[in-house]
């Protein structure tokens, strides 16, 4: 954004598809804790504004009852009052046996800065579970800055053991948003790649389990940091006994074999176990990465959605060879195009190539757009040094809000990310790992 208002447009006062809040974040990390109720300290408007868009999302969980808020009144805010919050959070945690509450405020709240930490410790001794307070600041950050906040503020709370197990690992910073399941298969896609090499997961942040579990972190001797967990997860793991290490999404054939390299290097793993598996692994996708080749090589697709995970799709679906025309990237905290340019480079080893058209927090006109270019009529490929366009894909994945905004009805389209308001797991069908890309080549 611009440093001086007067240099605003239009455009820039756009609402995008990344304009959610920490404020949504908190809440979305917070539902992917089976026993967590997330206690908004917020008005009546604040809950119902934000809640549908989990609603309609996650089509197992009641995500609208593990949220209640403190319905403060102006009255309250001047005076600094918590007595409403701390009466609800006493009744609901009661009605909904809740083993952590997340306070999570709203844009007042954080504008005040009023310690929560009285709060904290009156609420803790009233329930006798755990309470913490999300400092986030929703006026300058976006929902997975609150997502990995509340990770942060969770995982200074863990009580470390003094003697850790060596073959125990948490992994941290998954992006679960609902509890279908596809995330079920992917936490036990990884969990299942990690136990290859000799290692439990029993803790994973988030995999839509109970606070306990998240608590077997204590006995974790490393922990591996996924991309949405962010630098304040680091910072929180400074002073932690333990050895932590930011790893790359295992995606792909190329991808997941990087990936447990890079894991069993830091855990200490034998490499000839890891290359053993990454053998076994390959043997048994091989026939079915040979027909993934023949029925999509030389198809042509794009994509949208926050930059790991596009780096993920986009890797996974080159990898046999179909090629992409335009990316669209949600500019979180997560990162860019150039953030997702350097992952593809790095990582996968799949530079973009150059006829793709890369597109930095498209704005719902943008988006449009490329829906009435569309209607111009099928493009098979971009003519040599011009960017490609819609016409020119075949396919494209990306969440609800930039589908329905592209408006293109003849462009098949899978739902990936957040939002999935239209498209649905029945099955257990993973999006990571080897086994995730098989799935997404089906």
């Amino acid at each position: 954004m611009p440093g001086d208002n007067n240099d605003l447009s239009l455009e820039d006062l756009e609402i995008r598809a990344s304009s959610h809040t920490p404020f949504f974040g908190i809440y979305l990390a917070t539902h992917a804790i089976s026993d967590g109720l997330c206690m908004c300290h917020a008005s009546v408007g604040c809950k119902v504004k934000t809640e549908l868009h989990l609603c309609e999302h996650d089509g197992v969980a009641d995500a609208h009852n593990r949220r209640r808020y403190s319905q403060f009144i102006d009255e309250d805010l001047i005076q600094g009052s918590t007595e409403q919050l701390e009466a609800e959070i006493v009744a609901w945690q009661r009605r909904q046996d809740s083993q952590v509450v997340v306070i999570d405020g709203s844009t007042p709240i954080s504008l005040q800065g009023q310690s929560m930490r009285p709060v904290i410790k009156r609420m803790e001794e009233a329930t006798g579970v755990k309470v913490v307070h999300v400092d986030a600041r929703n006026y300058e950050q976006d929902l997975w800055q609150g997502y990995s906040a509340t990770i942060a503020t969770l995982l200074s709370t863990i009580q470390w053991s003094e003697s850790p197990a060596n073959d125990e690992v948490a992994l941290v910073g998954y992006p679960f948003d609902r509890y279908e399941p596809d995330h079920r298969a992917t936490v036990h896609e990884l969990r299942r790649l990690l136990w290859g090499l000799g290692l439990k997961a029993k803790a994973v942040w988030f995999a839509g389990e109970s606070w306990e579990t998240l608590t077997e972190t204590a006995n974790a001797a490393h922990l591996l940091l996924l991309p949405w967990a962010q630098r304040d997860v680091k910072r929180a793991l400074r002073k932690a006994p333990r050895s932590v290490k930011r790893v790359a999404l295992p995606a792909g054939l190329f991808g997941t074999s990087q990936w447990l390299r890079q894991v069993a290097a830091h855990c200490g793993v034998n490499p000839k176990r890891a290359e053993h598996l990454i053998e076994q692994e390959t043997a048994r996708a091989k026939p079915l990465l040979e027909m993934a080749r023949r029925r999509l090589r030389g198809r042509r697709f794009a994509a949208f959605g926050e930059a790991p995970r596009l780096a993920a799709y986009i890797s996974s679906l080159m990898e046999v060879g179909m090629t992409p025309t335009v990316v669209g990237v949600s500019p979180t905290s997560l990162g860019d195009s150039s953030t997702l340019r350097k992952t593809l480079e790095q990582d996968y080893e799949r530079p973009l190539p150059e006829h793709v058209l890369c597109l930095d927090d498209p704005t719902p006109s943008q988006l449009a757009a490329l829906g009435i270019q569309r209607q111009l009529g099928p493009a098979p490929r971009p003519a040599p040094g011009e960017l490609a366009d819609l016409r020119h894909a075949e396919i494209a994945l990306g969440p609800t809000v930039e589908r329905e905004q592209i408006g293109a009805d003849d462009l098949p389209w899978i739902e990936c990310g957040f939002p999935c308001e239209r498209q649905h797991s029945f099955t257990q069908t993973p999006w990571l790992g080897l086994s995730g890309a098989l799935g997404l080549y089906q």
